[in-house]
């Protein structure tokens, strides 16, 4: 009888996710007391008992670390990757890396292919295309310590780490604004991921600051460098044209110049551009590219250091999760 009843079992019972059971029999801090005690009474009214050989195969030592990636030809990923594996092998441990390349299904297939090869632990940052969060939830469920960064779900509660978004692309826009342009336009990926929500909070604050409207004329976005490359000749070929642009990724800024040279346009004189590129990238054109460092390499530090604290802990569940923020730099050059 003791075995056959699961979290499963409880959860479907009391209509909470097993997350929620899991923690609740842990005592975690982010469960309510009211909803601990109703899951408490619940397993010893039907005498659940936890699998413990089961929880031993699911914490048998791998060594092994899971990382997840959109696209590892972003010249962002690559820098991440570095600083990943500065801790990993500081730790003795090996690195299985896969890439969604920005499909959910491969996503998904990318996390059971890491929990069939028992991973310690998983860093992951979300494909734009992902909506269901599942999969990462069926992470938490095992007690296999993840940690999200770049592009992170905002519907699960986990470890976070990520460049100050807000705060940067603030940076750049009010640089902008300092050299004298008045007509700001920004390329913001997709709307719905929260890096790009953030960076688009950023250029807001910028020109709200200055008594500037926000237009939606001047804001554009794209999934693929051809996308913005096409939102771009539209924006160029407005009325009133914009005389500076942010682009928040290595990606959206590669379109963006591919119109900005089709159209012919003198950089910084006709058009100012900076925004979020990694190096080299930024170096490649002429004039060089003014930047916000997106830092890929301390995020990749920071959330393996945060990872293997979570590995470490006797009791890594009860910590609270937490977002932590890396301050950008901002690398002034020829394009404004």
């Amino acid at each position: 009888m003791s075995q056959s009843i699961t979290i499963k079992d409880i959860a479907k019972l009391l209509g909470l996710s097993k997350s929620t059971v899991s923690r609740a029999l842990k005592d975690h801090p982010d469960i309510s007391p009211e909803t601990k005690r109703a899951v408490k009474e619940i397993a010893e009214k039907l005498h659940y008992r936890p699998n413990h050989v089961a929880i031993s195969l699911r914490h048998r030592k791998s060594r092994m670390i899971g990382l997840l990636v959109p696209n590892i030809s972003y010249f962002f990923f690559p820098s991440v990757i570095e600083g990943i594996e500065e801790i990993v092998h500081e730790h003795g441990y090996q690195l299985m890396i896969l890439q969604s390349n920005e499909s959910y299904e491969r996503e998904v297939n990318s996390i059971d292919t890491m929990l069939a090869n028992n991973v310690e632990g998983i860093l992951a940052s979300v494909s734009r295309k992902t909506e269901d969060f599942s999969h990462f939830k069926n992470v938490i469920d095992r007690d296999i310590p993840i940690v999200f960064f770049d592009r992170v779900p905002e519907e699960i509660k986990a470890d976070m780490v990520l460049v100050d978004d807000i705060r940067g692309t603030y940076d750049g826009v009010k640089h902008l604004l300092d050299t004298g342009r008045k007509q700001i336009a920004i390329c913001i990926g997709h709307p719905n991921l929260l890096i790009s929500k953030n960076r688009l909070k950023g250029y807001k604050m910028a020109l709200n600051e200055v008594g500037l409207e926000v237009e939606e004329k001047y804001i554009i976005s794209g999934q693929s460098i051809d996308d913005v490359e096409h939102a771009t000749h539209q924006l160029l070929n407005q009325e009133n044209p914009p005389d500076g642009i942010f682009a928040i990724s290595d990606l959206t800024m590669t379109g963006i110049m591919r119109a900005i040279y089709a159209n012919r346009l003198r950089i910084p004189e006709d058009i100012a551009v900076i925004g979020f590129c990694e190096e080299p990238f930024s170096t490649m054109y002429n004039p060089p590219l003014s930047t916000i460092q997106p830092m890929g390499f301390e995020i990749g530090k920071m959330a393996t250091e945060v990872l293997f604290n979570r590995i470490q802990a006797e009791h890594g569940f009860m910590i609270t999760p937490e977002i932590h923020n890396i301050t950008s730099k901002m690398v002034i050059r020829g394009s404004t």
